[in-house]
């Protein structure tokens, strides 16, 4: 229907449609300021047709329509369902995106000629810059539903039709689209604009829907990637024991469905109730009443079975619990022995960090060391370390290990002279739950566990209680061991690096030391040299700690003195090494110059003195005679020492018949040393 009244006049408030969201003073205000936004844009009253120059091509409408789904979706829906109800009234609906492109048109024929004449199509633009006020414009710029009745359209062409528009906003309130219903304006009724405004609430709860929908879907995602990322079984149980989720790695543990990835893979077919943990243990653990009382444990073995056989596995369970404080489950962690074995390995740094490339020196003592070292590590035979305290005896332990085809398995590490008698032997081999009073829930693997497939080093081996002894050599004979408080033997593989400062042959003779346990530990026999018999590598050590020590007490430019080089070549280390580094870090730490000098290293000026008695000392005075003449060499002198030395040598082995056991005990030095020195004379035992 045409009006005769001149373009640009706006009817009365009570002549037109009014939006439900203003008022009629402020309809008109923007219907006017839209007018002369028009006319600003150059929009031509009499144009026809929104111009071709902002259509857009097959596929960039394609693209647009992508990236508007869902709402896409929804939104043309809606306009199904929508239409069904005004088929034949004469209303003809359009949607656009964000940017006012129509995406999709759907109405009665004779209205849909109109829509296609004017180009209010899908590819075309349909806002105020490309054809004057129209309801999509409006709803662009200000943001709101509105109803625009004839010659409130600022084309002629349109001056007979009422366009009913609304926004369509997503849960974060970002405008997506635009819908609008178009019809011949003395068919429109106000609450036309009602509908519309509702489909658009109808699809902004759909896309709220959506949008939860897929949230949940994400996390479920996220959730699934981490059960998967995670080298542990793991089994998502509600509170009755209910299994609701399990990654791939359970399954394969538990001999399930390969496939199964959640509860509903697993139900049973008969009750269609989802499977119970308890149809898949034996164990005396209530898991019903364990869950809902929010009760857990940590790494405690549970028999599984899967048809006849039984499999031990540890696990760990984890409560869940609801904001309310309601019980909604638990987590149970599933892992194989060994696995858990590594993973405790990883966490205690059981890895040992040294190489040969670490053992720092060139003197000849130290390099027949190390070719006995290297020659152990292509092997798997047993080694003795022998050597005073600081030598080095772990160095050498662990460049053995990271040389040898065990380098990436674990090394574990245990004092045998530093843990109580009552304790060494659950450090060791382990214990089961309920073992004694304070035994930790689940057990706890011994150090012979920890080390399976690696390395065990028995440091300070000659300080190790007798009974202790007997119980290791059954474990090395038999490649098993006993938890302490279980009967059933666990096999293990490793190797056994044991270190001593003490003389075993002696302790042997003295009754403390087994022979058969010697025997077993000696395969291969190294002695470290003391630092004293090491030469120049004094210095190659001091400066090495020096280079190591200075940055960390910010002194980089830190040297030593000529004096201070003597010094430290001169000193007897009977601490040796580990002297030797304390003395270095001490002289960084108080030198208030840049050159260390010898009173900054803080040696007794005994020292020297003392380490020669430690070589010959010690050895005249446990010999009740020496000859005149031995006593009265001078022993400030080095020749004059060794002179003595060999003298008080050549006495023994006569005393003695060649008996070097009880010539090494005479003189309170070990066989390697008393074979060392027997060498360095040129002395023959027979």
């Amino acid at each position: 229907m045409h009006s005769n009244q001149p373009h640009g006049t706006i009817p009365l408030a009570s002549e037109r449609f009014v939006s439900s969201q203003v008022n009629a003073r402020r309809h008109e205000q923007i219907i006017q300021e839209s007018h002369a936004r028009s006319r600003a844009m150059g929009i031509d009253p009499n144009q026809t047709a929104s111009p071709e120059k902002y259509k857009l091509s097959p596929e960039m409408l394609r693209q647009r329509i992508k990236d508007s789904q869902p709402f896409y979706d929804l939104v043309t829906t809606q306009m199904s369902t929508l239409y069904r109800i005004l088929k034949g009234s004469g209303f003809c609906m359009a949607v656009s995106d964000a940017d006012g492109y129509v995406l999709h048109t759907l109405g009665d024929a004779q209205l849909m000629e109109h829509y296609k004449m004017g180009n209010c199509m899908p590819g075309y633009l349909w806002t105020e810059e490309a054809v004057g006020t129209c309801g999509i414009g409006v709803v662009l710029k200000e943001g709101i539903s509105i109803q625009i009745s004839g010659k409130e359209m600022f084309c002629k062409r349109a001056h007979h039709i009422t366009n009913s528009a609304t926004p369509v906003h997503d849960n974060n309130g970002n405008l997506i689209g635009v819908i609008a219903l178009s019809g011949l304006a003395s068919a429109v009724h106000v609450h036309t604009l009602g509908m519309v405004i509702l489909t658009a609430k109808a699809i902004r709860s759909q896309i709220g829907e959506i949008e939860k929908a897929r949230e949940v879907a994400i996390r479920n995602t996220y959730m699934s990637a981490l059960m998967e990322s995670d080298q542990r079984g793991i089994i998502a149980l509600n509170e009755v024991g209910d299994i609701v989720q399990i990654n791939k790695k359970a399954n394969a543990l538990l001999g399930l469905d390969q496939n199964a990835s959640s509860g509903a893979s697993l139900m049973n077919p008969d009750s269609e109730i989802g499977l119970n943990i308890s149809a898949l243990t034996r164990t005396r653990t209530n898991w019903k009443q364990m869950l809902r009382t929010k009760r857990g444990f940590t790494e405690r073995e549970v028999t599984f079975v899967r048809g006849d056989s039984r499999f031990p596995l540890v696990c760990t369970l984890d409560p869940i619990t609801m904001p309310d404080g309601e019980s909604a489950g638990g987590i149970l962690l599933v892992m194989e022995h060994d696995r858990m074995l590594q993973l405790a390995n990883e966490m205690a740094g059981t890895q040992a960090r040294f190489t040969f490339d670490s053992i720092i020196g060139s003197s000849i003592a130290l390099e027949e060391a190390k070719k006995v070292a290297h020659a152990a590590a292509r092997g798997n035979a047993s080694v003795l370390l022998h050597g005073e305290t600081g030598t080095g005896k772990e160095l050498f332990a662990q460049a053995i290990h990271n040389a040898s085809p065990r380098r990436n398995k674990p090394f574990v590490v245990i004092n045998c002279g530093a843990i109580p008698n009552e304790l060494l032997e659950s450090e060791l081999f382990g214990y089961v739950e309920g073992a004694f009073t304070g035994a930790r829930k689940g057990g706890r693997p011994g150090k012979f566990e920890l080390a399976d497939g690696g390395t065990l080093f028995l440091d300070e081996i000659g300080d190790m209680p007798l009974d202790m002894q007997v119980k290791i050599l059954r474990a090395l004979q038999s490649g098993e061991v006993n938890r302490v408080g279980d009967m059933q033997p666990i096999k293990v593989d490793l190797r056994i690096i044991a270190a001593t400062n003490v003389d075993l042959d002696m302790a042997i003779e003295r009754g403390t030391f087994r022979e058969d346990l010697f025997y077993r530990v000696s395969t291969l026999n190294i002695t470290i040299p003391p630092l004293r018999d090491r030469g120049a590598d004094v210095l190659s050590l001091a400066e090495t700690f020096l280079h190591r020590i200075r940055p960390r007490l910010g002194k980089p430019e830190l040297e030593y003195s000529q004096p201070a080089l003597q010094a430290l070549v001169n000193a007897s280390w009977p601490g040796n090494i580990r002297q030797l580094e304390n003395a270095v870090e001490r002289a960084v730490n108080i030198c208030e110059q840049k050159v260390i000098q010898p009173d900054d290293l803080g040696l007794d000026h005994t020292d020297t003195r003392t380490a020669r008695n430690l070589a010959s000392g010690r050895a005249l005075s446990s010999v009740n005679e020496l000859p005149e003449e031995v006593r009265n060499l001078n022993t400030e002198s080095k020749a004059m020492l060794e002179e003595m030395e060999e003298a008080l040598i050549t006495r023994l082995l006569q005393e003695h018949h060649g008996n070097l056991s009880q010539i090494a005990r005479a003189m309170g030095v070990s066989r390697p040393t008393l074979y060392r020195k027997l060498k360095k004379y040129g002395l023959n035992a027979s």
